[in-house]
């Protein structure tokens, strides 16, 4: 069974990226790149203070929008659902919603 990015919305993960006790599975998503138990602790404010893990995830996503929505890892993911490995954008706004999230105006 696939399970989706909490990041990206993309049915390619392999095991949850959390589970019940909240630990991370360090997989990557081959979609948007995001590392569980990783890339959560990354991401700081401009003051250099870090992101809370649920703020890194928004983060995250926003800024993998803003930079096109590329693909980290082309292989992994169908033909039909990317061009010059960008994730085409109707399939992009049904990963989304898979996570509620929307993409930006």
């Amino acid at each position: 069974m696939k399970h989706p990015c909490p990041v990206c919305g993309f049915k390619g993960l392999t095991e949850p990226p959390y589970d019940h006790e909240g630990h991370q599975s360090h997989e990557i998503c081959p979609c948007c790149g995001f590392q569980f138990g990783f890339d959560e602790y990354e991401m700081q404010h401009e003051d250099g203070s870090y992101l809370e893990p649920a703020e890194s995830i928004i983060a995250y996503r926003k800024q993998w929008l803003a930079d096109g929505a590329v693909m980290f890892s082309p292989d992994c993911c169908p033909a039909q659902q990317q061009k010059v490995k960008k994730v085409l954008k109707h399939v992009l706004t049904e990963q989304l919603k898979r996570i509620n999230a929307d993409l930006p105006s």
